[in-house]
């Protein structure tokens, strides 16, 4: 699904006009790309009730090294969407569904709010998994 989505972001598949820039969706499907990549990663290495997140002691540390960056580029790239959607110049347009009225366009200004907060939320918790991955990899060097 992340390739359908990285194809339209290139243009190789049609897309709607309106819709975000091209980049935009090229960092969508890379979130989905990536983190397939990561239970791939994540499932190969897995061992007997383990539920943790972190690979086993015996996986090598290149690999290691490896799923580190692919959870940083996940993170890093919903960020970077987050962002474009709340800062960056633009008319955007915002659809609140509430119950039993269904869809209905919502305020442009609370919906970039929204946005940005979700976007600070997420680059702070970058850099924390940056910080603690980083330490946790370096504990496993030797």
């Amino acid at each position: 699904m992340g390739a359908f989505v990285v194809l339209m972001g290139v243009g190789v598949l049609p897309r709607k006009a309106g819709d975000a820039p091209g980049w935009v969706g090229v960092v969508a499907g890379l979130i989905f790309v990536l983190g397939g990549l990561a239970v791939l990663v994540r499932g190969f290495y897995r061992s007997a009730g383990d539920i943790d997140g972190e690979l086993p002691a015996g996986a090598p540390y290149w690999l290691r090294w490896f799923y580190y960056l692919l959870g940083l580029a996940v993170t890093a790239s919903l960020a970077v969407i987050a962002s474009w959607v709340a800062f960056v110049p633009g008319k955007r347009a915002f659809t609140a569904t509430l119950p039993f009225v269904g869809d209905m366009p919502a305020n442009e200004m609370i919906g970039r709010a929204a946005f940005g907060l979700g976007a600070l939320m997420t680059w702070l918790i970058l850099i924390a998994l940056a910080v603690a991955g980083a330490r946790r990899l370096r504990g496993h060097r030797g």
